[in-house]
């Protein structure tokens, strides 16, 4: 599953050397067994509400469905460390899911990132909270120009936008030029809000030319659930 870390009160630029306690982001793709959507709904709710309510380095999960496809689910998955991410696979909430999951799930494929940016609030999800998660190939003679320009931009909606949730952006880590954007939204009308902003309007002037690839996966929420708190997240 996947989660994210480093509470901080004030913006700060994390650095750290040990690895081992660095945050850990996994993106998972879930398959789901035919008529066994619901089932998925359920197991999904009782294993992130006691993983990120009782494990202190579960900081935030997020379980989410293609709208197209409702067989084909994710988990984002956001620890404190590795140290809390190992720990989550040993407790209780993870080993009750795992034991459920051949009735349920089909295949399971996990995409181990590295995070660039982890930032949120406390989300209280409602019927009108939605969530985007955006994969961009960019190109390799423009990683270091892009994250130098989408990262600031990230910082100015979470603190100017109210309705701007959780921004997270993560590389792939055996494709280091593939990013992975998910974001949580109040609503609709504040996702739009978002996209006439002066900062997001400039980031995508900027950045038009240096992806190779861009891909916006339709989904809809299941289950959102985090710690909050995260004011933010660069990491190098």
């Amino acid at each position: 599953m996947l989660l994210i870390c480093m509470l901080i009160s004030t913006p700060v630029l994390a650095k750290r050397n040990d690895t081992y306690d660095r945050p850990v982001m996994n993106i998972v793709q879930i398959g789901v067994k035919p008529a066994r959507d619901r089932d998925f709904d359920d197991v999904a709710r009782q294993t992130i509400s006691a993983s990120v309510d009782h494990e202190e380095g579960a900081l935030a999960m997020y379980a989410l469905k293609r709208r197209d496809n409702p067989r084909q689910a994710f988990m984002v998955e956001l620890y404190e460390s590795e140290r809390a991410y190992r720990k989550h696979l040993n407790a209780d909430p993870y080993k009750a899911f795992a034991a459920r999951a051949p009735d349920i799930i089909d295949r399971k494929k996990k995409i181990a990132l590295e995070p660039q940016f982890l930032g949120d609030k406390k989300i209280i999800p409602n019927e009108g909270t939605i969530n985007n998660l955006v994969v961009v190939d960019v190109k390799s003679e423009f990683q270091t120009e892009f994250k130098n320009i989408v990262l600031p931009e990230m910082a100015e909606s979470l603190k100017v936008e109210k309705g701007v949730l959780a921004m997270y952006a993560a590389t792939d880590i055996n494709i280091p030029n593939r990013w992975y954007f998910y974001e949580v939204y109040a609503s609709e009308e504040s996702y739009q809000l978002h996209r006439q902003t002066p900062h997001f309007r400039k980031y995508l002037s900027q950045t038009a030319h240096m992806s190779a690839s861009k891909e916006a996966i339709p989904v809809k929420p299941v289950f959102l659930r985090n710690r909050g708190g995260i004011k933010q997240g660069a990491y190098h």
